[in-house]
């Protein structure tokens, strides 16, 4: 990961058991306390925001999706009033 400058404090409070734990962590890794809890935290944000902005579809749901690009229906009544709608609110 690319070294960027700290300018930003995050602060949390917590109770001298997890305390502990988090810093014995650290030192079996060999980090200080900051590094350890700042790398913990963004390695579970990164997963997560992972998990949220991907769509992971079933083959059948892959190939209808597939299919439906490359074979598009034609718009219907409905289709065409909405598209009209956004063209007039997006003039």
């Amino acid at each position: 990961m690319k070294q960027q400058h700290k300018q930003e404090r995050v602060e949390f409070r917590t109770s001298p058991a997890e305390r502990k734990q988090f810093e014995m962590a650290a030192t079996f890794l060999g980090v200080n306390l900051s590094a350890f809890l700042r790398n913990a935290a963004l390695s579970q944000a990164t997963e997560i925001l992972k998990q949220t902005r991907s769509i992971t579809l079933s083959d059948r749901d892959r190939d209808a999706f597939l299919n439906a690009l490359e074979n598009p229906p034609k718009a219907n009544k409905k289709l065409k009033k909405a598209i009209a709608a956004y063209k007039l609110a997006h003039e």
